[in-house]
Formats: structure tokens, sequence, C-alpha cells
């Protein structure tokens, strides 16, 4: 996306005991393209609505708010595009991560219904607003393959994907002897295609929004922290060591990114780092045989793998919690590719070319969460699953401020729940993880 703007530099210095120095990938998102950076302009002193976070959430509310007659600034911490939208694996699924029977028996069944509803609602929204916008990101509705990572997990698939039928979203089995046609691989014992999802690449997705936003008056500005929010009469004042901005209404869009002075959706946020890779072009045959459908596809493990062709079919892009802790980029590099070479052997051999990571924004509920606290509005929380939710609840978010007809949605109608004593630094994960890993182990 703006690989020359910001964020982790490329590795140029091989380690001494490493004979192929291009073996070494470079610490940087394969989606972040060179580019100029956005001019430096002076800081606004007032505006209509002030949004924190340059995302996809951000850009898109930023956008709406702009086109409803607003005047709007956007500030970031770093630069624009810095955190997991341009980061993610670029996949757009219309699922959350709740089997729909479980979620019913904690919210009922009408709510679980409204909220699958609206998770497809956002691909569709999705999808028309690159349509509309003529957004070049390379997005195909590919269709996502969910594949069983223990043969228990296909009939757990079966059953959900009955259910699923159920409420109107398309899916279909794939046995696990029709395996190779949706991976070239016997690691995993088929699987569930759900139809209503795709992939896009993100850092054109985000340059597409954030061009648009500029074309309609948005004012964004870079390296701009936030440091404190303070009322000042009836406007709200934000500082910056570039300035203070007053504001009419403040909307946080920081999601896994969130810290203070927000510490009230800082103390509902679950950041986890999420690690990634991108091989080197493989042959273009050895290319074609390892995902024929040119599905996104993700595996049922709790401690999952997710993992796709890249937009021009030539390499593959490989994520996953390989660690709960904080690593270096270059040892979680190797730590994937080698299991991604224990998915597809055939991979052993592939050089890398890029490694990164970035934080993915969980909940205690695991749902996102759309509201206002004390004034401040905020969209966040949205499990993995954010290319497309996220999207669509800026929008909502700026229809609310707007007044619009269509800012109703069920993820505002939830308390956003927190913990005792959680400040927003998840000690906890290791533990968790490795739980989950034991869970995995034993085929849960």
């Amino acid at each position: 996306m703006q690989g020359e703007l910001s964020g982790p530099q490329s590795v140029d210095t091989a380690v001494k005991d490493n004979p192929h120095p291009r073996a070494i990938p470079r610490s940087l998102p394969y989606w972040w393209e060179a580019g100029e950076p956005l001019p430096v302009q002076p800081l606004t002193q007032r505006c209509d609505v002030v949004i924190i976070g340059s995302g996809y959430t951000g850009l898109s509310a930023a956008l709406r708010l702009a086109r409803g007659g607003c005047s709007v600034a956007v500030l970031e911490a770093r630069q624009p595009g810095f955190g997991a939208s341009t980061r993610n694996g670029g996949m757009v699924s219309g699922v959350l991560k709740h089997d729909f029977d479980r979620l019913a028996g904690r919210v009922g069944t009408d709510r679980t219904r409204r909220i699958f509803a609206e998770a497809q609602a956002s691909v569709l929204f999705l999808e028309r607003l690159i349509e509309d916008e003529d957004i070049a990101c390379d997005y195909r509705r590919t269709g996502m393959y969910f594949a069983a990572y223990k043969a228990s997990h296909y009939a757990q698939l079966e059953r959900e994907g009955e259910r699923l039928q159920e409420h109107g979203i398309e899916t279909t089995m794939v046995r696990p002897d029709q395996q190779q046609t949706e991976l070239g691989t016997d690691f995993y014992h088929g699987g569930r295609i759900l139809h209503l999802a795709g992939g896009l690449h993100p850092g054109r997705m985000h340059r597409g929004l954030l061009e648009r936003c500029l074309a309609s008056g948005v004012e964004v500005h870079g390296d701009t922290p936030v440091t404190a929010v303070e009322r000042s009469g009836l406007k709200w004042r934000l500082a910056s060591p570039r300035g203070d901005v007053l504001t009419d209404e403040v909307i946080v869009a920081t999601n896994g990114y969130t810290g203070p002075p927000f510490d009230y959706c800082r103390r509902r946020i679950i950041p986890i780092g999420s690690y990634m890779i991108a091989t080197e072009p493989l042959p273009g045959e050895l290319a074609r045989t390892l995902i024929p459908g040119k599905r996104m596809i993700q595996d049922t493990k709790k401690v999952l793998f997710y993992f796709r062709m890249s937009p021009d079919g030539q390499r593959i892009l490989f994520g996953g919690r390989t660690s709960f802790r904080t690593i270096d980029e270059q040892e979680s590099a190797k730590r994937l590719h080698r299991q991604l070479s224990g998915i597809f052997p055939a991979l052993r051999d592939v050089r890398l070319s890029h490694t990164w990571s970035g934080n993915v924004a969980f909940t205690f509920d695991a749902l996102p969460h759309l509201g206002n606290h004390a004034g401040i509005h905020f969209s966040m929380g949205y499990c993995g699953q954010g290319v497309a939710m996220s999207t669509y609840l800026g929008s909502r978010l700026a229809a609310g401020i707007l007044g619009h007809a269509d800012a109703e949605t069920v993820f505002s109608e939830a308390v956003f729940p927190g913990r005792p004593l959680y400040t927003g630094y998840p000690w906890f994960l290791p533990l968790v993880g490795e739980f989950y890993r034991l869970l995995d182990r034993l085929g849960r």
C-alpha cells in the first residue's frame, strides 16, 4: 500500500550464517506498494467531525459524512493505512466467528438471525461500494473454503452448514474424497464452501477509499496522534503534537490499535497479533494445483491458519497466530513457513518474499460493537472479519450522526462488555493460546 510511508522497513542485511540472502523475507506487508506520502497540511482548527483512525472504518465513515455535508478531519497516529486495513489477508466473508446455535442459546434466535443477516449484508455493501466508487482492488467473489482440520470437524461443519442454509446462507459441503478439488493436499478432511465471500487487495482497497475521501473534501492527517480529549463548551477539544482541534463530534475507529486517551474502548478490546508471509512467485503449474478454485481458505483449528493465492495467482499468502507473545517477524516467518510446508510439502524449499504482522481486535463476546459512550462514537471489535464489517459499520455510524434512516444495526444494541481489572493489556493471551493449542492437538 504505502511501503515508503511507514511501518517495518525492508531487511537488506543477511544473517551471517545464511548462504542465501534472498531467503530472508522483507519485513513489511506484501500489500504495501511504494507511493508518495500524503503532503503535510496545516491541521484544521475547527470541523464538524473528527475521526481518530484512518482504516476502513474511519474512511468509510468520513466519506459518507463528507458527502452528507459535514466538514471532516481524519487523524492518524502513524501514516494512513498503517494498521490492520493494509495488513490483513484481504479475505471478505459474510459470517462471524460463531456457531449459530451456540450464539442463539446466548442471545436468542431472533437476534442471532439478525446478526448473521447483517454479516451477509456487509459483503453486499462492500461489493456495491467497490462498484459504485470504481475502486480497483482486485475484488472477486471466490467463495471461502473452511477446511476440516480433523475428521470429526467435518461433521461439525456439516451441521452448521445445514443451519446456515435454513437462514438463507448458501453453503456447499466438500467430502473428504473430493478434497483435491479445493486444495492440493491431503492435510485436511474435506470442508465447507461459503459462497458469499471473496478476496481483494487490501492495500488498493484502502488507497481507493482514501482517494475518494480526499476528493470529497476530507482532511487526512498522518503523524497526528491524539493525546487528550476534553469538553470545551458544547464542543470537543482534541489535543495532538501538531495542535488542537475543536469539533462537534468525535469518532474512535482505532480497533486493534486503540490506546490512551480512549480507555473506555481500550478496556473492551483484546489486541491479538496475527502473522503473515508471502512466498516468492511460484511456478505456474504448481500455483494452479495448490488452490484450484482460487478460494479464500480458513481451517477449523482453534489456533487457525488462513491462506489464499495472491490476486495475480502467483504466490501463496499464509497467516496465523503462530505466537501469542510478540515475536520477531523473521522468527514468525520461519514458523509459518514450517506450517505452510506441513500443508503443502511441495513448498518446503520455496523462499519467502515478505513477512509481517498486525493486530486483530477481539471482544469479550466475539462480536463487533458500534455505539456512543459519554458523547464519543465508536465502532470496532471485528474479530478477524473486518474487511467487509468495518466498512459497513463505518457507514452505519456516519448515518447515525447524519440522522439517516439506515443507521440502525444490531451491533449497536448490546452493551460493549469489559472485564474487571482489564486495562487493555492482554496478559492472559499466552495461557489461553496454549489451552487452545491443546484442544487442537486433542481434536476438539
